[in-house]
């Protein structure tokens, strides 16, 4: 059997308009999932007054952790994202020395990252979009372009 070439994945154009109303934080992450082919999509709210970024919204991880999972600057690869303020992608992100493990999580099979900032207008940050996936790669400039304008819009909504 030949192999199929498949193009680079680009987020539909209403995964980077402007937000509707109805729309969640839940439907932003389910439709990055989907636009990437990934396994996992989440947005890490910052909470400023805590300095953490908590779990908001998740496809792929363990929902049971929105709202309760909690994350320093200094802890894990979304930290890293937070404490940069630029995107983080990594391949075996088990190996990475910012790597955590997070109980529960089920993302022990995960073998790539990607995590971008969020920001509102006025260089507002507001926590950090991932993308995880089970199969090994470095995410390309065109699906981390495609991560920073979706994490565009849900900063509209965050």
């Amino acid at each position: 059997m030949g192999k199929t070439q498949v193009s680079e994945p680009v987020l539909s154009k209403s995964a980077v308009d402007e937000p509707l109303e109805s729309e969640s934080l839940d439907s932003i992450v389910r439709n990055v999932a989907d636009a990437l082919g990934v396994q996992v999509s989440s947005f890490y709210q910052w909470r400023a007054d805590d300095n953490v970024l908590e779990l908001a919204a998740t496809v792929g991880l363990n929902t049971e952790l929105v709202g309760s999972l909690r994350l320093r600057p200094d802890q894990g690869l979304t930290g890293l994202v937070a404490e940069t303020r630029k995107p983080v992608s990594v391949k075996h992100p088990a190996k990475h020395p910012r790597y955590i493990f997070v109980p529960r999580s089920f993302e022990e099979r995960l073998q790539s990252y990607l995590g971008v900032p969020v920001f509102r207008p006025v260089n507002q940050f507001v926590g950090v979009l991932t993308v995880q996936s089970e199969s090994s790669r470095i995410f390309t400039p065109r699906e981390i372009s495609a991560v920073m304008q979706a994490a565009s819009r849900l900063a509209c909504i965050a």
